[in-house]
């Protein structure tokens, strides 16, 4: 029998997950509640019904045809609201649905369904340099699948990159990692309580897991990533932990910093869930460069960059950027 995943969308010629064009294969699931999370739509691992309400015209079609009665207008009656605690995700509203306002955020899928998406693009791996990489959600929920799709593309010759949280047991990493050509890895938050109370969970296995997979990657595989949110994780004293941890790792080739962003608000509307960090501000480069620009002095094994933008190089030392080029 084929193994089979939750995936909840496919992305075709990114530029943004790895080098040259890739395939980007988001799956399902994630053991992390990060308060910033830009892909709520990726937190469960099974189809999660959402809700469109520009498509919506208030025919009542979903409401009836909702078995648990988890549906009805809202007090104005310009909207269908859904309670999610009785919602069952049955997807009978999406059916009853006209308009589309009703859908379903990801889809069973075989390995070789995956795979002939995958090959609709390996012209641009070839010319590119670019490859698949696998996202989430975090890939250790669907290990088994995971891995199966990493081995059918080692057999077509492609390559693999993959997206982590690394919340997950050794076996897994051992079983994962060796296969991947680049691992990007977010390190959130270097203080264990901070790191609960900002992601639900101990980043203690997570750090762990960080130095098991050091030892068994291929050579300069791992890129650690950490977004940058203003009073979660942006003290001077945990910018320097995190780059002191990386410091460590003998294969890490790069350290990033994101800059917080709310690009998911929309999928938190659309859920009908609270967005965590209402009212907080975006950031930019500058933003970041601000507060992590110290490091560029110092002597590390590994290129810094801010959202791709190099400013730190071992063999160059700090590169001069200036707030134009960084605000951008």
């Amino acid at each position: 029998m084929e193994k089979a995943g939750t995936v909840l969308r496919i992305e075709r010629i990114s530029l943004n997950d790895g080098e040259g064009m890739r395939t980007v294969v988001f799956l399902k699931g994630c053991p992390l509640r990060c308060a910033w999370c830009s892909t709520p739509e990726s937190q469960k691992r099974e189809p999660e019904v959402y809700y469109l309400r520009e498509r919506c015209r208030l025919c009542g079609a979903c409401i009836a045809a909702c078995p648990g009665g988890a549906l009805g207008f809202s007090p104005e009656g310009n909207a269908v609201v859904r309670d999610v605690r009785a919602c069952k995700n049955c997807g009978k509203c999406v059916d009853a649905c006209n308009f589309r306002a009703q859908q379903v955020y990801g889809r069973q899928m075989t390995v070789p369904q995956v795979m002939e998406e995958i090959h609709k693009d390996e012209i641009f791996y070839y010319y590119s340099g670019g490859g698949v990489t696998l996202s989430g959600g975090d890939i250790f929920c669907q290990t088994d699948f995971a891995e199966a799709l990493l081995d059918a593309c080692d057999e077509c010759c492609i390559d693999t990159a993959a997206e982590m949280d690394l919340c997950t047991s050794p076996e897994h990493v051992r079983r994962i990692l060796p296969r991947l050509r680049l691992a990007y890895i977010d390190l959130k938050c270097m203080d264990p309580l901070g790191h609960q109370h900002w992601t639900g969970v101990d980043n203690r296995i997570i750090l762990e897991n960080i130095r098991l997979a050091d030892e068994v990657c291929r050579p300069g595989a791992i890129h650690i990533r950490i977004p940058v949110i203003a009073g979660v994780n942006d003290s001077r004293a945990n910018l320097e932990a995190s780059a002191d941890f990386c410091g460590m790792l003998k294969n890490c080739s790069e350290l990033e910093f994101l800059p917080y962003h709310r690009l998911g608000t929309h999928a938190y509307r659309q859920l009908m869930r609270e967005y965590p960090m209402e009212g907080r501000k975006p950031m930019n480069r500058l933003d970041v460069y601000r507060r992590m620009g110290f490091l560029c002095d110092r002597k590390y094994p590994f290129r810094i960059r801010i959202s791709g933008m190099t400013v730190y190089d071992p063999g160059r030392g700090k590169i001069p950027v200036t707030e134009e080029e960084l605000g951008r």
